[in-house]
């Protein structure tokens, strides 16, 4: 029987290497799968830097031909302002859509199609990988009982267990079996879809003390910066094919308090009304990143968010006084308390995440 070798691995297009006559262990078989999921996450976290820099470079480029055409004005001033909006937002709704000028229109539904389109081939990978794992392991444990090594048939059976169970895998498997086909050439008319994506809002929502805004009628915040947030374990990464949450921080110094402003997107599920965005903000003595504490916690009760929508929403933040802003964990729970999507930045406070909604 030929050796099973997970030849899967997606970075530069490099495969494992060859195993041994005998085929590879339990061990290399976990090795090389581990080296595919690690791939497959470090795109998922530069995916999106790329493509912004993709768009935000096309638009550059458009800018300056408009201008070496001496083109009207106008023209120069919507894709000025669009590289600004976006660069705040992050995002393209409806409503920034270009009506009358075909080439910016264009870049701007090239990047609507990546930036749909990668989830769901993240998830197609992630399963075939899953699905090739499986066969390599059921053929190894072919082997060993057959040379009658009960504990190694026992150590397939409980990786094969870890795999079935594993939440990432099972929400790749979902997404992946939502994406239907494109119909048959001459077939029936497709039937459309209740669950599909609505669009991004379209109107300013109040809950509570808070305003959520469509992207692009959000209003001007100077000196915001990207916050960098990263998922506190490999389990929680898998909410990435749903959700998204995106946080920048007003650095000006005369109004320095870590204030957040939020993107919340429903990707691939909505985010049920009720549901609650809790901010934990974390600060330290001095410099020395030992001393660090929770300064406050900030729940924010959210508004329905269908499926292909985003909001944006301000935090309050906390005031700087004495101490320094170390740092924030933001979680979004249902309205029953379950743990829908995590993440926290800087990493370290990852030790300080819990699936429980805090008081």
């Amino acid at each position: 029987m030929a050796a099973c070798v997970l030849a899967l691995r997606v970075a530069g297009g490099q495969g494992a290497p060859a195993p041994a006559a005998s085929g590879p262990g339990l061990d290399e078989l976990k090795k090389q799968y581990e080296a595919i999921f690690t791939d497959l996450q470090i795109q998922d976290r530069d995916s999106a830097k790329i493509l912004k820099q993709r768009y935000l470079a096309g638009l550059a480029a458009l800018e300056e031909s408009l201008q070496a055409a001496g083109s009207k004005l106008s023209a120069v001033l919507v894709v000025h302002g669009e590289k600004e909006r976006f660069e705040q937002s992050g995002t393209i709704p409806d409503s920034a859509l270009a009506a009358e000028l075909p080439a910016l229109r264009k870049l701007q539904e090239t990047w609507l199609a990546q930036t749909d389109a990668w989830p769901r081939e993240q998830a197609q990978r992630w399963v075939a990988a899953s699905e090739r794992y499986l066969q390599c392991l059921a053929q190894l444990q072919k082997n060993l009982a057959a040379r009658n090594d009960t504990n190694g048939v026992e150590a397939v059976k409980a990786s094969k267990e870890r795999l079935l169970n594993n939440k990432m895998t099972h929400q790749a498997l979902e997404l992946v079996q939502k994406t239907k086909p494109e119909p048959p050439a001459g077939g029936a008319p497709a039937v459309t879809d209740p669950t599909a994506p609505v669009g991004p809002a379209a109107t300013i929502v109040e809950v509570g003390a808070y305003k959520f805004y469509p992207p692009g009628k959000e209003p001007p915040l100077k000196n915001l910066q990207p916050w960098r947030m990263d998922f506190p374990s490999a389990d929680r990464r898998a909410a990435q094919f749903f959700y998204d949450v995106r946080i920048s921080l007003v650095t000006d110094k005369s109004a320095w308090a870590g204030a957040p402003r939020i993107t919340v997107a429903a990707k691939n599920r909505d985010i049920p009304a009720g549901s609650t965005l809790v901010l934990e903000y974390f600060s330290r003595f001095g410099t020395r990143t030992t001393n660090v504490y929770l300064e406050k916690t900030e729940p924010i009760i959210l508004p329905k968010i269908a499926r292909g929508q985003s909001y944006i929403v301000d935090g309050q933040g906390v005031s700087a006084g004495y101490y320094y802003h170390y740092g924030l964990i933001a979680s979004i729970f249902d309205e029953g308390g379950k743990l829908l999507f995590q993440q926290c930045g800087p990493s370290p406070l990852n030790t300080k995440c819990t699936d429980r909604r805090p008081e």
